[in-house]
């Protein structure tokens, strides 16, 4: 027969075992081993998209192939842009044109007729686009064109000609017109000033 008292219980040294060793940490060169491992086995991070846009610009043949893509792009661009539309040619433009070419040209002693004509056509259709380009010039001029208001001094003139000249009604709007121009000044006694010179 055995005795269960001095037999100890596989599990209990299994326990004991743990206990004992437990208390330790691992060395640090298992540690440094385990970080390399990790880092050479870890994929390389990916760059991101702009990084890998900015490589591929910096390589001769891609520098090439954005250059063409780009000056495509232009001549397309300018090559499909929209006819700039034409101003009419005013009534008065086109009296004045029809007046000129209705005038003869002048003789050409070698050509005949017919030749002459086909060398004044060009004139007068020149004649015909000058004028309505001068036509729109001086619209265009007087379109610009500030109005130019007159002094405190020509306003206060202007009203002594018209109280002078019994227009007395006009020389009341004109001088309502220079208050309102000239709010701070004392109108009316500018208006005695300017009588008594």
């Amino acid at each position: 027969m055995t005795d269960s008292r001095h037999t100890p219980d596989p599990d209990d040294l299994l326990l004991q075992h743990f206990r004992q060793n437990s208390s330790g940490e691992p060395p640090a060169s298992l540690d440094a081993f385990i970080l390399t491992t990790a880092r050479r086995e870890a994929p390389a991070p990916q760059p991101s998209l702009w990084q890998r846009w900015l490589h591929a610009c910096q390589r001769p043949r891609w520098q090439m192939a954005f250059a063409t893509v780009a000056g495509v792009a232009l001549m397309i661009g300018v090559v499909m842009r929209e006819p700039v539309p034409q101003q009419e040619i005013s009534t008065a433009t086109f009296s004045a044109l029809h007046e000129e070419a209705a005038s003869p040209p002048p003789p050409v002693m070698s050509a005949p007729a017919p030749v002459a004509r086909m060398a004044a056509a060009p004139k007068v259709e020149r004649a015909q686009v000058m004028g309505s380009m001068a036509d729109e010039s001086s619209a265009k001029l007087n379109k610009r064109a500030p109005v130019v208001l007159p002094t405190l001094e020509e306003g206060l003139q202007e009203i002594l000609r018209l109280r002078e000249a019994g227009e007395t009604k006009a020389a009341d709007e004109k001088l309502l017109a220079l208050h309102e121009r000239f709010p701070g000044e004392d109108l009316p006694a500018r208006l005695e000033e300017a009588r008594n010179h």
